[in-house]
């Protein structure tokens, strides 16, 4: 019997390589689908706010976001009351790509899980759910050892 850790490590890394593939097959790098996700789904978006998010170098995150810009996906706006800051937006053409790639995201999960029963899907959902929470919160003890608690 293999260790249940050595399997999950596995399975991770395979889950990894197929998003990244997945998210070329779709139009858009993963890289370029979770920065539109964020910008889509915060109030208020920003440049720090996605590198805080995500652990990454404010220039990195930069650079980016340049790209996007230049591939019409998003643009910068003046913050609506802090005169130096700006806010993300996704644009009518980075909605509508955003919308797509997710649109052929849940097409191939439904195709990859058709087969299992409805109570498999439930399963899988919430232990899904419960592990990100899980690892998201001990990711976050590790970069703020403050709010670490017994």
């Amino acid at each position: 019997m293999t260790d249940p850790l050595d399997d999950i490590q596995r399975a991770l890394i395979l889950f990894s390589r197929s998003s990244k593939l997945h998210a070329r097959a779709v139009g858009l790098s993963f890289v370029t689908t979770t920065i539109l996700s964020y910008v889509a789904s915060t109030p208020e978006p920003h440049a720090t706010g996605l590198a805080d998010e995500y652990g990454l170098d404010k220039s990195t995150v930069s650079r980016q976001l340049a790209v996007l810009e230049d591939q019409g996906l998003i643009r910068r706006a003046p913050h609506a009351t802090r005169a130096r800051s700006q806010v993300l937006k996704l644009t009518p053409k980075g909605r509508r790509d955003l919308e797509s790639a997710i649109a052929n995201h849940r097409r191939r999960l439904g195709e990859s899980l058709g087969a299992w029963s409805e109570a498999d899907l439930v399963a899988f959902s919430r232990l899904l759910s419960r592990f990100v929470l899980d690892l998201d919160r001990t990711e976050s003890s590790f970069t703020n050892p403050e709010e670490v608690t017994s």
